[in-house]
């Protein structure tokens, strides 16, 4: 199924200059007396007059949902050109993703994307690894997805997009369901193919074991491009965190946690 068809399909399974912060209260959306019927968050709406053009946007644990992702991209992403937009904390889904993936094409002005913290799952990961192709013009660099219930799937979609993307230079995908071979196929595209991103974070990945070791001593012998991993809190053996930690001591401008 093409993107297309996906953003078009609304029952997707679940498997800076300046800083504007905002702490929302739950709100029961109200309709607009219109004929057909539309979503609307009121104090949302109230806040958007308050953000600068081309700000920082923090909108983390403001108890957002789905239906808010199209006032947001609107208001914030389009009219005021947002550069950075924390959306930690919230209730968003893949329906959410899916909403924001079918508009982002040809968007010149995000840089970050803070999803964490949300339910958006192997579907939403799909979807956002999609219009982060390049044909769709989005020049991202930083993006935040842990704790979003990630499995090896999900991994395998971001690999098939950091193999051609050559804008994305940090990815976070802490606490999320990444095993042994959700490790390998990062580090076979990082190895073969992507050389543009400098962070990648897979700490507290509980199912990354010591199975994982030989990936990983090959993502830092032969990778010349990564500044920071970070591993801690996965289930690696003291034995395995040593020999990484002793190839990682040879690497110049490198910071391994572990």
């Amino acid at each position: 199924m093409c993107l297309s068809d996906m953003l078009k399909n609304r029952n997707l399974p679940h498997k800076c200059s300046q800083t504007i912060s905002f702490r929302l209260k739950p709100v029961n959306p109200v309709k607009k007396n219109f004929v057909s019927e539309i979503y609307y968050h009121p104090k949302l709406e109230q806040k958007f007059h308050s953000i600068k053009p081309k700000a920082y946007v923090d909108l983390s644990y403001c108890h957002l949902i789905d239906h808010d992702m199209s006032m947001i991209f609107k208001h914030i992403i389009i009219n005021k050109q947002c550069i950075e937009l924390n959306l930690s904390g919230n209730h968003i889904t893949s329906q959410g993703i899916a909403i924001l993936a079918f508009r982002l094409p040809n968007n010149l002005t995000l840089r970050n994307l803070n999803l964490s913290h949300n339910r958006i799952n192997d579907t939403g990961v799909y979807l956002l690894s999609e219009v982060l192709l390049p044909k769709h013009s989005v020049y991202l660099e930083k993006l935040y997805l842990s704790k979003n219930g990630i499995s090896n799937d999900g991994i395998r979609y971001l690999s098939k997009m950091l193999k051609v993307n050559d804008k994305l230079t940090e990815l976070q995908l802490a606490n999320n369901e990444i095993g042994d071979e959700g490790v390998r196929q990062l580090a076979n595209i990082l190895i073969d193919y992507n050389t543009t991103l400098k962070v990648l974070n897979l700490s507290n990945n509980i199912f990354i074991t010591d199975s994982s070791l030989d990936y990983l001593l090959e993502l830092l012998e032969y990778n010349q491009t990564l500044t920071k991993l970070s591993i801690k809190g996965c289930n690696l053996s003291e034995k395995a965190k040593i020999k990484l930690q002793l190839q990682a001591d040879g690497k110049k401008n490198f910071e391994l946690e572990i």
